[in-house]
């Protein structure tokens, strides 16, 4: 299924796609470290594919909605003009966004788990078995993230396509998102080809990660002290002093901006609170640092 969509997507948008695609580039660098599998110009392609359906299907939603509900002109001319657009925007954004933030998690993750794949790495190489082995052997620890699924690639590359460990080393080093690792991996290419000491430098690899590691989990918590402070002052003290004022008006009667006292604690209580409070668990989920 999805090979025929792409087959689709290119014949239909190929011609304009070649004459544009250089507006993408930035994109190609995210497909490679996300591990999509897509070329650019296929990725683009299905971009332009699903946004046009995408607009298709909501025009068709628009009138679906004003053959059960009845709108009035204006209202379904608006949603006539504005939907399809604004949902075919979205469609279009969302493909741009998510190689990017594909290959964002996958650096957050390889980031985050390096110190300790580093340090069993150091103590598998120590013992002087081949550096293949020592990926392959990563690989059956799911524990370590996507460090693991970069062990999976090199030894891919060393069994499936006949690379030597050195190549396959430094082709994954290409691919991935996380300097760091790229850096680590590079070392560990110019350790294998110059003879040295493997388990040594993984070892002092893995004391610098997990120093840095612990370095950013220290600073992760001072910021989270101060965002502390201000959900504490913005969404508990405003909220609690602004039901208290709306109380008071309550007595003594008027409005607030058109509204009436009774409409802005509802706003208040079932939309402001709930929605702010939600937004901030997703920035804490988005910041923190993966464990």
């Amino acid at each position: 299924m999805a090979e025929c969509y792409k087959k689709i997507s290119v014949k239909l948008f190929s011609k304009i796609v070649n004459r544009s695609v250089k507006s993408f580039e930035t994109l190609k660098p995210h497909l490679r470290a996300a591990n999509i599998g897509i070329l650019l110009e296929t990725w683009v392609c299905m971009m332009f594919f699903t946004t046009l359906i995408v607009y298709f299907i909501s025009l068709f939603a628009v009138f679906m909605l004003n053959w059960f509900l009845g709108f009035d002109f204006l209202t379904f001319l608006y949603l006539v003009i504005f939907a399809p657009v604004m949902a075919a925007a979205f469609a279009f954004l969302l493909f741009y966004v998510y190689p990017v933030q594909k290959a964002n998690r996958i650096r957050n993750s390889i980031e985050s788990n390096l110190p300790f794949a580093l340090s069993h790495m150091g103590a598998v190489a120590s013992s002087g078995v081949p550096p293949e082995f020592m990926f392959s052997l990563l690989t059956r620890f799911k524990e370590y993230g996507e460090v693991t699924n970069q062990a999976k690639l090199i030894v891919k590359n060393i069994k499936n396509f006949g690379m030597s460990s050195v190549a396959a080393i430094k082709n994954a080093a290409e691919r991935t998102p996380s300097p760091q690792f790229k850096q680590i991996l590079t070392g560990i290419a110019s350790t294998i080809e110059k003879g040295g000491d493997l388990g040594k430098y993984l070892n002092e690899m893995a004391e610098r990660s997990l120093f840095e590691y612990r370095v950013k989990r220290e600073n992760y918590l001072k910021t989270l002290s101060t965002y502390a402070d201000i959900y504490t002052a913005v969404l508990i003290s405003a909220p609690l002093m602004m039901m208290i004022f709306l109380a008071m008006m309550g007595t003594i009667g008027g409005d607030i901006m058109g509204f009436t006292v009774e409409e802005a604690i509802f706003f208040l209580t079932w939309i402001f609170i709930p929605v702010t409070n939600t937004a901030f668990l997703v920035f804490l989920q988005t910041t923190s640092p993966t464990v």
